[in-house]
């Protein structure tokens, strides 16, 4: 009888443990609204610029005036600035070339007068110089071997003002001189290379 007992207590602990479910683990209240912290690599930290660089760029340089790219030309000592040239004039009484010479020792040659506006401007300096008047040396020049007139700058150029007999003369005289009367006003006209005369010395800046 003691047997059957045992044995109907050990089935019945038995059958309970069975009957119970497994132990349902809960998650701790407190973590729970807060993520574990990602293993994932954050970006990199975006730098705002400091609101003192956003600043309005400043203005272009001005181009008034400003017809030589930003390099203002100028003249040496002594010479007048114009249009396209620096001139200086000389007072002294001097064949062609002991004034071509003279020029080229002040850094310049014997001035050229392309046209009617540049021998204005040298009507200009020599006004200034206290000079209305009278004939000077130009650069203009030729060879019995070659009587074209040309320049002796080095812009190579064959344009000339207007001649005081109205055409370009070739005849045994070989330097040009610059007019300047009540009736001719800066009109050129072939001169003896060796009759002294005051000069204008010139310097093409353009």
């Amino acid at each position: 009888m003691l047997t059957v007992f045992l044995h109907v207590c050990v089935m019945m602990t038995f059958t309970h443990s069975l009957s119970l479910p497994e132990e349902t683990i809960m998650p701790d209240v407190d973590n729970w609204g807060t993520p574990p912290p990602s293993t994932e690599a954050l970006p990199e930290e975006t730098i705002v610029p400091d609101a003192d660089f956003w600043v309005t760029p400043p203005a272009p340089p001005s181009t008034e005036d400003d017809s030589f790219g930003g390099w203002h030309p100028s003249c040496p000592d002594g010479w007048s600035m114009h249009s396209q040239q620096c001139l200086i004039f000389v007072p002294e009484n001097m064949t062609w070339d002991d004034a071509q010479n003279n020029c080229h020792s002040h850094g310049g040659q014997l001035a050229s007068v392309y046209d009617d506006f540049q021998a204005y401007e040298i009507q200009a300096e020599l006004k200034r110089a206290g000079h209305d008047h009278g004939e000077f040396w130009v650069g203009g020049h030729n060879s019995p071997g070659n009587p074209s007139w040309s320049w002796s700058d080095y812009m190579e150029m064959s344009a000339f003002a207007d001649f005081c007999n109205g055409d370009t003369v070739e005849d045994e005289h070989h330097c040009l001189q610059i007019t300047f009367t009540e009736e001719k006003s800066g009109c050129l006209e072939s001169m003896d290379c060796e009759t002294e005369l005051p000069s204008i010395c010139g310097n093409i800046i353009m």
